[in-house]
């Protein structure tokens, strides 16, 4: 079963459920346990469904009573518009940092036509397959695999990040407010984005509206150190960010 088949179908159990274990799960869909914390961490991360003790649990939509398929393709065309908008404030023939996550990997793309060609820096096993399939140079940086989201973290890959520039980075996040900054569920990846910001010229974060005000665990950087790509900011969000921090709205035109 591919990817997006496999989420639509652990979608629809949950909501039908409103709550079932990972055993169960792991059980319906014939897979690995990695592999389906794996597909919740990336639900969980588009707020289609909520990671609790023991499980996981259904979110009522808050955009209407969308069905489960286009649910998925709504977050899924907001990424993309996201990331077409993040590509383009590159000219070509940079060093970048792209960081692990699945908005961000909507990015690679659009790194394919870049002129000269970008070179890339990634902390995901993922992206630096995807990437080097595109023929698009790549060095991945080496660690502790993060089994349930392939991404790389530990000191070891700090140190190595320490010891780069990147000219532009693209990170992504799981919370953005004024009071608390750039977070994310885990301390360790807080420090890959940290370390990252701050061996960049320019940081793009980017996010859509669903993770404005709110917060994650553990603080990776303030606002200011970051410039927001999202889409579909309320007027109120969009007034309250914009005295932080750098806001570029995917739905303006270049």
């Amino acid at each position: 079963m591919i990817v997006a088949e496999r989420k639509k179908q652990i979608l629809k159990i949950i909501q039908k459920n409103q709550f079932i274990s990972l055993q169960e799960l792991k059980k319906v869909t014939k897979t690995s346990l990695s592999t389906v914390r794996r597909d919740l961490d990336i639900l969980a991360a588009d707020g289609l469904v909520r990671r609790v003790h023991g499980g996981v649990e259904w979110i009522e939509p808050s955009r209407g009573s969308l069905p489960v398929s286009e649910r998925l393709s709504l977050y899924q065309a907001t990424k993309q518009k996201i990331a077409q908008r993040a590509a383009q404030q590159l000219q070509g023939g940079e060093i970048i940092f792209l960081d692990a996550g699945t908005t961000t990997g909507e990015l690679i793309p659009y790194l394919a036509d870049k002129k000269p060609a970008v070179t890339v820096v990634t902390n995901s096993v993922h992206h630096a397959a995807q990437l080097s399939d595109l023929m698009i140079p790549v060095m991945i940086i080496g660690g502790q695999v993060k089994q349930t989201t392939d991404a790389v973290i530990g000191a070891a890959a700090v140190n190595q990040i320490n010891h780069m520039l990147f000219n532009v980075s693209f990170v992504g996040a799981d919370g953005l407010s004024v009071e608390f900054g750039l977070t994310t569920p885990d301390l360790e990846e807080a420090a890959i984005k940290k370390a990252v910001v701050e061996r960049s010229q320019v940081s793009y974060v980017l996010a859509d509206n669903s993770k404005i005000g709110t917060a994650a665990f553990a603080k990776a950087v303030d606002l200011e150190r970051v410039v927001l790509v999202t889409s579909a900011l309320t007027n109120q969000q969009w007034q309250v960010l914009s005295q932080a921090m750098t806001v570029i709205d995917a739905e303006e035109n270049k």
